[in-house]
């Protein structure tokens, strides 16, 4: 007699959530963040409430494994482990996740609003490809919600320099963007005049109101950073190099630029200069605290002469340097300067 095998049994229709949480995975393998189970189950804890309902408890590791175990079998994603990284990766970043989830209020408002910002701080045709994308994935879903009230009331006002429309920036955006080396020639405008480099772009941020890159430059062998404004002439090169995690990593809110830094700086506020201080952060780990009637003490643990001395001239007698010396002689001078240039 013939045996009867048991079909297998079949796998159940993911639900819209898991659906959600996959394309979380999918979205950090894309960017290769190198996710551990650990790090997806904190991604999954981000998501807090969806449709007003508390999710949080409903997930564990065991979760995290299922959403894995059902992107390989059942949308048959390249995925794989790193023993080394300890993390998961794409083995193919050509892979597509053909299951569009639909999304939630809270993740379409956040995906508009974030184009909508996105306008009015790149410049062409980086926004332009940012909106495309935003109406691909809005394919699916329905944001009725977001009336034309709403999107046309929220108003980002850039700070001057940070859009550049250059031809410059596209070139090398692009660049940054696909790994490749860029020739560029480039005016420090330390009075020195241009200078051809090739440079490796790791790094690409706004600072200071300037669109800047974080880059090894092959001509003085070490990382450099410059400032896009300053690239006379870009060319993307066909040669490519892998991402370096040590540059990457050297740009943080308090080591942006590779200026001398002077440690425990200490400035005597007024009350409205305060307030200025705290809603313009110069570190991560600044304090202000009271120091007699009316005024205050800011102490930034860390900051070059080229970002406190403006600042403090900036103030018109609100802020008084304390500490240290160097400081407070470099403000010395550079409103004794002023004044000398002042007419009479």
């Amino acid at each position: 007699m013939k045996k009867i095998l048991p079909q297998r049994e079949e796998r159940a229709k993911p639900s819209r959530m898991q659906v959600f949480r996959m394309a979380r995975i999918v979205a950090l393998l894309k960017k290769n963040r190198m996710p551990s189970a650990e790090n997806l189950l904190e991604e999954y804890e981000k998501l807090e409430f969806e449709e007003n309902q508390l999710i949080r408890a409903k997930y564990s590791l065991r979760t995290v494994y299922r959403d894995i175990d059902s992107l390989k079998n059942d949308f048959h994603c390249p995925i794989a482990y790193d023993r080394a990284a300890k993390g998961y990766y794409l083995t193919d970043h050509t892979w597509e996740f053909n299951c569009p989830a639909q999304l939630s209020g809270s993740a379409m408002l956040a995906l508009v609003l974030g184009a909508r910002i996105a306008e009015d701080v790149f410049p062409e045709p980086i926004k332009s490809r940012i909106s495309a994308a935003v109406d691909e994935i809005l394919k699916g879903n329905n944001p009725d919600f977001l009336d034309t009230t709403l999107v046309h009331s929220l108003k980002v006002f850039a700070e001057s320099g940070a859009v550049n429309d250059s031809p410059i920036f596209p070139v090398v955006f692009e660049a940054w963007q696909k790994h490749r080396l860029l020739r560029i020639v480039y005016d420090d405008l330390k009075g020195d005049g241009p200078t051809e480099r090739v440079v490796e772009p790791h790094v690409f941020f706004l600072y200071m109101r300037e669109w800047r890159i974080k880059a090894y430059c092959h001509l003085r062998r070490e990382p450099r950073t410059f400032v896009i404004s300053r690239i006379l002439k870009a060319e993307m090169l066909p040669e490519s190099f892998p991402p370096d995690m040590g540059i990457i990593r050297s740009v943080t809110p308090d080591n942006i630029v590779s200026w001398r830094k002077y440690s425990n700086v200490k400035i005597r506020l007024t009350g409205e200069v305060r307030k200025y201080a705290v809603a313009h952060r110069m570190h991560t780990k600044q304090r202000i605290r009271k120091d007699g009637k009316g005024m205050w003490l800011f102490i930034i643990p860390e900051v070059p002469e080229q970002v406190v001395v403006p600042w403090i001239l900036s103030q018109q007698g609100g802020a008084i340097p304390l500490e240290p010396p160097e400081i407070v002689e470099a403000v010395k001078t550079a409103a004794a300067a002023l004044l000398a240039k002042l007419p009479d």
